[in-house]
């Protein structure tokens, strides 16, 4: 008697805990026990399936599990970049806002993505990468979600995929210079236009050019915000804006870097800015250095 009557209480509190009426199972039938959670969040355990609406499982089996994870509709989710350049300051401010902000490995500036879910049970939720470099921007790990289509935009990646010409590199004297003299060195580059389709809807590109990354080959660099220009009047004697000066003989490579920021406009409208810069390294030229030497010389 005692049994049954335990029996009885016991069913009587489950019933209460899931708001579900229990069904006693026959004997043997509930090989398989399952967990599932409630609205208000407990917990029951060690209870036969055939007793639990379908809408309350949690799992079954890892079979069972993995079909309801499959048949869940795909949280949706955009993209948006951030530049930490004003628009139209970047010669006053180099694109370096922020003075302790380290510039990537190409030269350029970081800029941040932002993940933003739309719609679903992730709604709202944002996933932020700042800091962001190119070497660094691999496509979101995000298995489970799908990309909505949002209006038409040029990313980092887009911009730098274009065939972005380099700046030609010049200098004075021709490749050649003395020690301790003063080598005038100045990039040949401007905007260049690109035209392209996305959607179906025609698209024109901008690359401007906003800095130079000088590497003299001695272990002198220089990062300059303009080109420099010709100087037909410069001698070694004279320092300029863009000269440089070499302290020992030999002969060294200089390099260059232009970073090029972009625009983009769709269907001929307004001209919007495109995060991050684009870094295209020009050919290399050498530079044969020499020393001067004194002598006298007898005159009769």
């Amino acid at each position: 008697m005692k049994n049954t009557t335990l029996l009885i209480l016991t069913l009587f509190a489950a019933q209460l805990l899931s708001g579900v009426p229990q069904v006693a199972p026959a004997k043997g039938a509930c090989s398989d026990l399952i967990k599932f959670i409630k609205d208000h969040g407990e917990t029951i355990e060690n209870t036969c399936p055939e007793t639990i609406p379908e809408k309350d499982r949690f799992y079954v089996n890892d079979d069972d599990r993995q079909k309801r994870i499959n048949n869940r509709p795909k949280p949706l989710y955009e993209i948006e970049y951030l530049d930490p350049c004003s628009f139209g300051l970047e010669r006053f401010r180099g694109c370096s806002q922020n003075p302790d902000a380290l510039p990537c490995e190409d030269g350029s500036s970081p800029y941040t993505r932002i993940i933003r879910f739309v719609e679903g049970p992730r709604n709202g939720e944002q996933i932020i990468t700042n800091g962001l470099c190119p070497e660094q921007e691999t496509p979101p790990d995000l298995p489970n979600a799908e990309l909505r289509e949002q209006q038409i935009i040029v990313t980092p990646s887009k911009f730098r995929s274009f065939p972005i010409a380099a700046s030609m590199l010049k200098s004075e004297p021709t490749k050649f210079s003395l020690r301790n003299g003063h080598s005038h060195f100045w990039a040949v580059s401007g905007v260049q236009n690109f035209r392209i389709n996305m959607s179906g809807r025609p698209v024109a590109v901008k690359a401007i050019p906003v800095r130079w990354n000088w590497n003299y080959g001695d272990g002198n660099t220089r990062n300059l915000d303009f080109p420099g220009e010709p100087a037909p009047e410069h001698t070694l004697r004279d320092e300029t804006p863009t000269s440089h000066s070499y302290t020992e003989t030999g002969t060294y490579g200089v390099g260059l870097t232009t970073l090029f920021r972009g625009e983009f406009s769709v269907d001929g409208g307004p001209w919007q800015a495109i995060p991050g810069q684009a870094a295209v390294p020009s050919e290399p030229i050498e530079i044969d250095v020499w020393r001067t030497k004194k002598q006298l010389i007898a005159t009769d």
